[in-house]
């Protein structure tokens, strides 16, 4: 069986989370990637896949560069500079939204068996080269100050490029995962990623 890390502050907001991943992964928390090179070791051999869902403190830095030449990874963005690459823009839209995944512009793949996607504090991703897994509707808009930035599928949640998987908001919590099919998409992306996946 494959493992999962997730990587949390407080892993009790991750209990869906891990409850939609355990039939097909083993799932462990820890509260920091640790720069200790033997520790880091053990995570290298022990897991396949690492979800990140807090902010990056400087001490990590070198631990995540080094994992992504190894591993899938998922990360939840806070702001531009807290991104394991660099991104254009991050740009606040709502609170919460409900994404259909009829509207989504991704692979199929990602999709399979999913209707709705809950995010929570989602912000529009600005950045180029990386392909869109999670994207607005017709009634999505992105201002930046009083001018309407992006619309519709253009306003971006998601992105991924090769192992690295890059989300503007909340799709992993409890709050996000109740009542929606955020767990099945995230295990869709998570094995396609994992089939398809060059490291950086």
């Amino acid at each position: 069986m494959l493992s999962s890390l997730i990587i949390s502050e407080d892993q009790s907001q991750y209990r869906e989370l891990e409850e939609s991943l355990i039939n097909d992964f083993h799932v462990e928390f820890l509260q920091k990637i640790p720069s200790n090179v033997v520790e880091l070791s053990k995570i290298e051999s022990s897991f396949e896949i690492i979800f990140y869902l807090k902010p990056i403190s400087y001490s990590e830095v070198p631990s995540i560069s080094r994992l992504l030449k190894s591993k899938v990874m998922v990360f939840q963005l806070f702001d531009e500079q807290n991104s394991p690459v660099k991104i254009e823009k991050l740009l606040s839209v709502a609170e919460r939204l409900q994404l259909r995944a009829s509207s989504m512009r991704g692979r199929i793949e990602y999709y399979k068996g999913v209707d709705m996607i809950n995010i929570l504090n989602a912000k529009h991703i600005e950045c180029e080269g990386f392909e869109v897994v999670l994207n607005g509707d017709a009634n999505t808009k992105v201002f930046l100050g009083d001018i309407v930035f992006r619309v519709g599928k253009n306003v971006v949640f998601g992105v991924r490029k090769d192992n690295l998987a890059l989300f503007g908001g909340d799709i992993f919590s409890n709050v996000a995962i109740s009542g929606s099919d955020n767990g099945k998409f995230i295990r869709n992306l998570i094995e396609v990623m994992l089939g398809s996946a060059e490291f950086l």
